[in-house]
């Protein structure tokens, strides 16, 4: 009896060790819980069109760097707006910038109209997969042309923003600019594929 006792001691002894030493291992590798992976890099994509439906626009995008004076580039046509290429993408978090003409020598241009936007009104841009970003108008301002807040407008932020630029102001017909420069502040409201 008490060699079966001692056997049965040492059986189980054994199945323990065996237990605590190979079967328990399986518990301490390492595992990963689902999201708790690296995240998957967001690929931001150039925007080709912007729609304002309350001030009938409906522009294509240019993308533009800066010029010989590293001011941001405008574009090439009254009708087209142009996106910052060295800047932020829409979307991304930071300030996105799209400027537009205001006039041309003959007619109003794509961005004639910009003033009228009020907190609230709807931006959409679309990019190159055809994605389309709402971005909402949250507060507008002029500036002086030879003082105009670069970083506020252009740098960077904690959220998505798309700011939009166009001239103000008076006419100077000597140096051929307006006085001032419009800027409709908006953050990013949601994304959809509004083809």
């Amino acid at each position: 009896m008490r060699r079966l006792f001692f056997l049965s001691l040492v059986a189980g002894l054994f199945l323990g060790l065996l237990y605590v030493f190979h079967f328990n291992r399986t518990y301490s590798v390492p595992f990963r819980p689902l999201g708790s992976g690296n995240p998957v890099p967001v690929v931001y994509s150039p925007p080709k069109t912007l729609k304002i439906s309350s001030i009938g626009v409906n522009a294509n995008v240019e993308a533009v760097g800066l010029d010989s004076q590293k001011r941001m580039g405008v574009p090439s046509t009254w009708g087209d707006v142009a996106w910052l290429k060295t800047g932020y993408y829409p979307g991304q978090t930071g300030n996105a910038v799209i400027d537009g003409h205001l006039d041309s020598a003959t007619a109003p241009a794509v961005f004639w109209n910009l003033s009228k936007l009020i907190p609230g009104d709807k931006i959409q841009v679309t990019d190159a997969n055809g994605k389309t970003l709402t971005f909402i108008v949250t507060r507008k301002a002029a500036y002086p042309y030879n003082n105009f807040p670069i970083n506020e407008v252009f740098g960077a932020t904690d959220k998505p923003m798309l700011n939009l630029i166009t001239c103000d102001g008076s006419w100077d017909p000597y140096k051929k600019i307006y006085s001032d420069r419009l800027v409709i502040y908006s953050e990013l409201l949601g994304t959809g594929n509004n083809k």
